[in-house]
């Protein structure tokens, strides 16, 4: 008896652990590859003109930086690109950008998520 009283205490132990440690995460952006990175993010390529597209427009996160956020440039564009895949994901919790507009289509954020594993590259 006393053998089981140790091996459940010991399981309730290992629960309370990966929970705790678990919600530590909870506010950083998951950065999961959907597939492998084929190539090469390039920033000049890819990265800035899906922003300055979507994002860094006039009025909104532009010189004026609308929000808060200035997404003009590798250095803001890096410094926010968490915080970007959030918003470009949709997550629970954050204002899903472009702000009125539908999501951004899965292969641009791909590409966003994909540029941010391989180092967030000024290239």
């Amino acid at each position: 008896m006393k053998g089981l009283s140790y091996f459940l205490m010991g399981i309730l132990a290992i629960f309370i652990i990966i929970g705790s440690v678990s919600s530590c995460n909870k506010d950083k952006t998951p950065i999961i590859v959907p597939g492998e990175c084929e190539d090469t993010v390039s920033f000049v390529g890819k990265i800035q003109p899906m922003i300055e597209l979507n994002c860094a427009t006039s009025g909104c996160h532009d010189t004026g930086s609308a929000g808060g956020y200035n997404l003009i440039g590798h250095g803001n564009i890096s410094a926010n690109a968490n915080q970007i895949l959030n918003v470009i994901r949709h997550e629970s919790g954050v204002s899903p950008m472009p702000k009125n507009l539908p999501k951004l289509n899965d292969t641009l954020i791909e590409q966003f998520n994909c540029w941010m594993v391989q180092g967030k590259l000024n290239n």
